[in-house]
């Protein structure tokens, strides 16, 4: 819920939030040009054109660019226009000239609404600088901002040498309160000026669309808060028929609040970078300076570096800051996550030690609610207000099972009463359907702020009830009390009442001995089948594998059926005791004491509801069980004669079954695609177990290789081509074809001669002997008198290409 500056601002018109972006006008010190591609043609041009370029408006729209540059100056911004980043490559160094004058020019690119915008700023000998010339103040800044020790000293020394680098009269870093206003943790400035260290500034004095626009321009510059701004003519976009969105450009001009508001401080010029913390805004670098001053592009480039490089160093030194408390956090996860373990159910082992529930987030007081049971520890409301909380809880303000507030009272006024206790609230819902909640109270802590100025003069609000935003006056000191508040919950905090839930989630907490008997069980032939998939992948000993994956798959199939057979009876057996319960339940409504004592202690409604679902889940393992196992059978193909006649494709799922596990998508690496493409293909006599060896064999090496290439690639590389194994069938004659074709980093074509050699390797030591390809190479051309052979390139992936006849070649029916 918003504070009653945030309403305030959300009540202003949307014309005047939206004028920011689009104020049909710029500042005075450039001219900006308003282009269509790819011809260049003029469609808008600022009014100061005949100023600056000598050129009247009226003169340029409609023409060509080439009314203003000549053809070697278009050559070079065109080879500009063509990069993909424009932002990276300005300023354009371009240059007019007529019969009066010759005039370097910074060019400054950028696309929006369907057209090329082009602003052009002087860049006379008074103004040049180079880049370079900043390079060792800005590398010895660098080194003074990774010196600091806390961030208040961070921020310190960035003001001081933000201020050397764009000499400046005053310096602040203003960083945003998760209330919305902004508050003043460090400045540079003259001896002579007023101090602004401490003071805070209403969220109305940078709305909400600015807020937007500083994350996404680096720089903004005002050389002169009294200039006349210029307008653009047309004055619509000709290609929209609407005003020109101008958020991107650096000679935008600012609205006059934002104008008024800094000649009221006695401002006359301003630079201003944003910090961002992990992509979000989290202050500004904001320079004052009494006369009007204007800033070059190069010392905006240098200041914009500079921002970055603030922005980099910030989020450590939080980091650092934190560290201890985090530490201590660590210690106490790792005691109370050892305690629920222990305990017979999670909330027993919360309350083991009290304190250390508490010290998790630093409260005062904490609830732990199980639909209408509610326990609780130190101070906190009563256990009614904590049901009627809980209510206007679940309608809809937790966000992503949390919900926090450093104020209560201000989301939910009913939180008024109980204020000394619970004027902050954090809450975690480990299962909204269970109605189970952990709640952290803390008690009201009266604050008092120092504003820059009277709160009630940034807005005004017209006879109609529109609200709009006015320049403040007065900036003298003024204190407010702020009641009904909470010291703030700090990030780690939260981030430590989430690793709990996760904590409470992973734990099981009931566990009935049957069950858990067959689970082990289950547990047991899981773990001996993945032992049989590692080894069928990483053994190159092509002779005993066939008979290892059917003597495995037979041994597993006894325990596995004998499982699944009493799972039935089990299913039968424990519904028969809920049934007879649920009947006791129903003629006994008021059981003894002790036996209601008994089946709270086991959660027997918990058990009831869950036990038919984990019979029921147990009962699908053990078929899928089943059916690996019948795949392993497929594979080996033992009991079948040597030579048959089989289907090619069976065997090949038959082996990707077996590999899945691999395929699958893992924490550090996305899945891999098998794109499946088979011919109609009769029988083929083979002999089927060394075919399948054969198909395991370079299956595996295509999954090696992708991971091995995988791993030089980043996520966004991977998503945009995806990894992915093509196989394809196809009957060619008397002769079947089956490609298997990977996109992984591919083979070089000296390797490619020795591939099929026995002991050859590319693999490090102990991860393969060189045999495989061998192997598989002499099953083919020996053992079916086929072909195999490799076709690649480096980074293009390989494609390894079996032929073989479809009958023997001494059978009759090839005659």
């Amino acid at each position: 819920m918003p504070t009653p500056v945030q309403k305030l601002l959300n009540s202003l018109s949307q014309d005047e939030q939206e004028s920011i972006n689009t104020p049909g006008c710029i500042q005075p010190h450039g001219v900006l040009l308003v282009l269509q591609e790819p011809e260049l043609k003029i469609l808008q041009v600022s009014a100061n054109s005949d100023i600056i370029l000598g050129i009247p408006p009226q003169r340029l729209i409609s023409q060509n660019l080439s009314a203003v540059f000549e053809p070697s100056q278009i050559k070079k911004l065109k080879r500009v226009l063509q990069s993909p980043n424009l932002l990276g490559l300005n300023p354009v160094k371009l240059s007019f000239q007529n019969q009066e004058s010759y005039k370097p020019l910074d060019g400054i690119v950028n696309r929006t609404d369907g057209v090329l915008i082009l602003e052009l700023e002087e860049n006379s000998s008074i103004h040049h600088f180079s880049f370079l010339d900043f390079y060792q103040l800005i590398q010895n800044t660098v080194i003074e901002l990774q010196k600091t020790e806390s961030l208040l000293h961070l921020c310190e020394v960035a003001a001081h040498e933000f201020r050397e680098i764009a000499q400046l009269d005053r310096v602040m870093v203003y960083q945003f309160q998760p209330q919305g206003h902004g508050l003043v943790i460090a400045e540079d400035k003259r001896e002579d000026l007023e101090s602004f260290v401490g003071l805070n500034y209403p969220a109305s004095d940078i709305p909400a669309i600015a807020r937007k626009l500083f994350s996404k321009n680096r720089v903004r510059l005002i050389p002169d808060v009294y200039y006349q701004p210029v307008s653009l003519i047309p004055s619509d976009n000709p290609l929209t028929e609407k005003p020109l969105d101008l958020g991107q450009s650096v000679l935008r001009s600012a609205s006059s609040c934002h104008l008024k508001y800094l000649q009221n401080m006695g401002v006359r010029a301003s630079l201003v970078v944003p910090i961002l913390r992990h992509g979000e805004l989290w202050g500004l670098i904001a320079g004052h300076h009494y006369s009007p001053q204007y800033f070059p592009y190069e010392v905006r480039a240098a200041c914009e570096f500079f921002g970055q490089a603030l922005s980099a160093e910030l989020s450590a030194k939080e980091s650092y800051e934190s560290y201890d408390a985090r530490l201590a956090i660590q210690d106490i996860q790792g005691q109370l996550l050892t305690q629920m373990t222990q305990a017979d159910s999670f909330v027993e082992g919360l309350m083991e030690d009290p304190d250390q529930l508490l010290n998790l987030v630093s409260a005062t007081g904490v609830a732990i609610c199980l639909g209408d049971k509610i326990q609780t520890l130190g101070k906190t409301p009563s256990h009614k207000a904590i049901m009627v909380l809980l209510q206007w809880l679940e309608e809809g303000h937790f966000r992503d099972k949390l919900y926090c507030t450093d104020s209560l009272a201000l989301e939910y006024p009913s939180a008024i009463k109980y204020k000394d206790v619970g004027s902050g609230l954090l809450a975690i819902a480990i299962s909204q359907s269970q109605q189970k909640y952990i709640l952290w109270f803390r008690p009201e802590v009266i604050q008092t702020v120092d504003w820059a100025g009277n709160l009630n003069d940034s807005t005004h609000q017209t006879d109609d009830g529109t609200v709009s935003l006015c320049p403040r006056h007065s900036f003298e000191l003024w204190k407010e009390e702020v009641q009904l508040t909470c010291l703030p919950w700090y990030a780690y905090q939260i981030e430590a009442a989430l690793d709990l839930r996760k904590n409470i989630i992973s734990i099981v907490i009931r566990k009935a001995d049957e069950l858990a008997q067959l689970n082990q069980e289950l547990y047991t032939a899981l773990r001996q089948l993945r032992q049989v998939q590692t080894q069928l992948i990483q053994s190159e000993k092509m002779s005993s594998l066939g008979q290892m994956v059917a003597g495995i798959a037979h041994e597993i199939n006894n325990p596995v059926n004998f499982i699944y057979g009493n799972l039935a009876h089990a299913e039968a057996y424990s519904q028969g005791l809920i049934d007879l319960v649920e009947l006791y339940h129903k003629h006994y409504p008021q059981p003894h004491k002790e036996i209601k004592e008994e089946a709270e202690n086991l959660d027997l409604e918990f058990l009831i509801e869950d036990l038919p679902k984990l019979l029921s889940s147990m009962q699908l393992g053990a078929e899928r069980i089943r059916e690996i196992v019948q795949s392993l059978r497929n594979f080996s193909r033992l009991d079948e004669a040597d030579m048959k006649p089989v289907d090619i494709h069976e065997g090949i799922d038959s082996t990707l079954l077996i590999l899945s596990n691999r395929l699958k998508a893992k924490t550090d690496a996305p899945s891999i695609q098998v794109i499946k493409k088979y011919g109609k293909i009769p029988p083929v006599e083979c002999y089927p177990s060394q075919l399948n060896q054969v198909f395991m064999n370079l299956l595996a090496n295509s999954i090696d290789a992708i991971e091995e290439y995988n791993h030089t690639r980043t996520f966004r590389e991977i998503r945009e081509d995806p990894s992915t194994i093509l196989i394809e069938t196809e009957l060619v004659g008397q002769m079947v074809r089956i490609r298997i074709k990977d996109n992984g980093m591919g083979i070089p074509e000296s390797v490619q001669a020795k591939l099929f050699d026995p002991f050859f390797t590319t693999k490090p030591v102990g991860k393969g002997t060189g045999m495989g390809l061998a192997i598989s190479y002499q099953i083919i051309t020996e053992k079916h008198q086929g072909t195999l052979c490799c076709i690649s390139q480096p980074h293009q992936g390989a494609e390894f290409i079996i032929e073989i006849p479809l009958y023997p070649k001494s059978d009759s029916r090839l005659a």
